[in-house]
Order: C-alpha cells, then structure tokens, then sequence
C-alpha cells in the first residue's frame, strides 16, 4: 500500500501534468486584450482596466482550452517528437477523454465569467476565437500560410475583444499593427520550428512548404510592414488628435529593435516559439518595459 508521500508526490505530479498542458506562460498573448484599453482616450480611468483585466482573466481559461484540445489531436506526431514527446497526453499520462472534459470545463468557466462581468457581445468575440481556434486545430493546421494567417486572426479577434470589454471603437491602425506584429510572431515561430526540425513533416506536415529562404523573406516582409504601420499611427492625423501629442514617434526605437531581435532570434531557432523566446530573453521584458514607460512618458508629456 503506497505511504503518504508516494501519494502526495504522485498528486503534485498530477497538478503539474495538467498545468504544464495548459500552458500558462502562454497566457502572455492575452495581452492583446489589455491593449485597446491602453490606446484609448479613457486610458486614465480605473474602471476601463478594470473590465480590460476581466476579459483578460476569460481568455486565459478558454486559451488553455484550446490548448488541451491542441495536444488531443497532435499527440500522435507529438509523441514522435524529441520535445514535444514530453507532453502529459502524449506522453499518456493524461488521457485524451481527460483533456477534453478538460477542455470543455475550462471554456465554461471562461463562458460563465464573462457572462457575469462583461458584455453580451463579449460572448460572440469568444465565440469568433474559438471558432478560428478550432478551424486551425482540426482543419488547416497543415496548409501552409494559412496556418500561420490563422493564427494572426486569433490576435486580431483579441484585440476586438478586448475593445468590446471597454466599449471603445476599435482603431484601424490598432488592428493593423496587431495583425502585422502576429504575422511577424508566426512567421517567426515556423522560422524556428526549421531550424530546430528541419523539413520534417512527421512533426508538422507544414515544414515541407517552408524553408529557411522562403521563411526569411516573409518573416523581412512582415517585420517591414508592422514597423512601418506602427511609425504611421504615431504620426496619423487621428493618433495625435486622440492623445493629444505628436511625440509617440519617439517610442519607435524600442519597437523596431523589439523587432529585429526577434527577427535575429527566431532565425538562430534555439526555442520553439515566440513566447518560450521571449521569456527566456531578458532583454525582451526590458525592451517591453522601456517601450512602456515611454509610451507613458508620452501621454504625460503633452
């Protein structure tokens, strides 16, 4: 009969398989939520990042369901994978009609949540994102640039959310900037996947249609875009009407070395994705914070 600690050991194991499958560091691109609340003309108001923190607070749940639902379909070719194997329900130790009572309990926590705290059409933007989420999960995961396009609606559809939960207009520059800087973390997350993988499409069928020339153009392109669409908000007639300075121009530094850090990092692949290389970089945070204190700087500096 097993003692105490083999059960209490084998407990904490537990917790931790079902908390590494749900992947909470990834919580990260939540962020996108928060950001229509920082680029409003009600930025200064408590109760605006109030509501912006509980749409925050209702992706993370319906992200890690997505998540759990993720490794149900990829565990075969996952368990073939020098990394990936290590997955809990790859690795089997939890089953896959596990993960989905899993799944399906965390999207109605996430559900339940926002029926209470924010707006009914809140719902609908959850809604979309599930909807695109699970499109690319069972559909087109394996078409290539598509996979990646789908990926960087998922953020758009953040971002929309995140507009509603404040009840502000969504800018067009904001959903610009948003859709190109997803690009450019897709793009660079497949970068990645071919320098640690290579072509291998027992691991994603989609590396066979990627190469690292090919990859190294869109990743060029999309970096070009998002900084240029960025430098134009900072100088658009309506930016600087909305927050009252025409001194946002001075934050582009830190945003376009953000970016080509990115740029340098996914091409030398040593992490899987954006946020694994993000977190692991400190520089990353610090260039994050900079750029946040001198967006700040600038709306207090009028």
């Amino acid at each position: 009969m097993p003692n105490a600690e083999t059960v209490l050991a084998s407990g904490l194991s537990a917790v931790g398989d079902w908390v590494k499958t749900c992947r909470p560091k990834h919580w990260l691109k939540n962020s996108f939520v928060v950001v229509p609340a920082a680029f409003s003309e009600h930025y200064g108001d408590v109760s605006v990042w109030i509501e912006a923190f509980f749409a925050f607070a209702c992706f993370c749940p319906l992200s890690s369901a997505m998540y759990l639902l993720n490794d149900v379909v990829d565990r075969k070719a996952d368990a073939s994978h020098p990394r990936k194997r290590l997955r809990p329900v790859a690795a089997g130790r939890i089953l896959p009609i596990a993960a989905i009572v899993g799944a399906i309990s965390l999207m109605a926590i996430a559900v339940g949540l926002a029926a209470i705290l924010l707006p009914v059409e809140f719902l609908a933007a959850m809604g979309a994102y599930t909807g695109n989420t699970l499109l690319y999960i069972f559909l087109l995961k394996n078409r290539v640039i598509v996979d990646v396009m789908l990926i960087a609606i998922g953020f758009v559809i953040r971002l929309l959310a995140g507009s509603i939960a404040v009840e502000i207009e969504p800018s067009s520059w904001l959903l610009l900037c948003g859709f190109s800087l997803a690009l450019v973390l897709g793009f660079g997350k497949r970068r990645a996947e071919v320098e640690t993988e290579g072509v291998n499409s027992e691991y994603r069928s989609t590396l066979m249609s990627y190469s690292r020339g090919k990859l190294d153009t869109l990743l060029g392109v999309t970096t070009a875009t998002c900084l240029l669409s960025y430098m134009l908000y900072t100088v658009a007639a309506e930016t600087i009407a909305l927050h009252g300075t025409n001194k946002l121009i001075y934050t582009v530094p830190l945003v376009a070395y953000g970016l080509f850090r990115y740029l340098f990092k996914s091409q030398e692949g040593r992490k899987d994705g954006p946020t694994d290389l993000i977190i692991a970089d400190p520089v990353f945070p610090l260039t994050g914070l900079l750029w946040i204190a001198s967006v700040i700087a600038v709306f207090l500096w009028k």
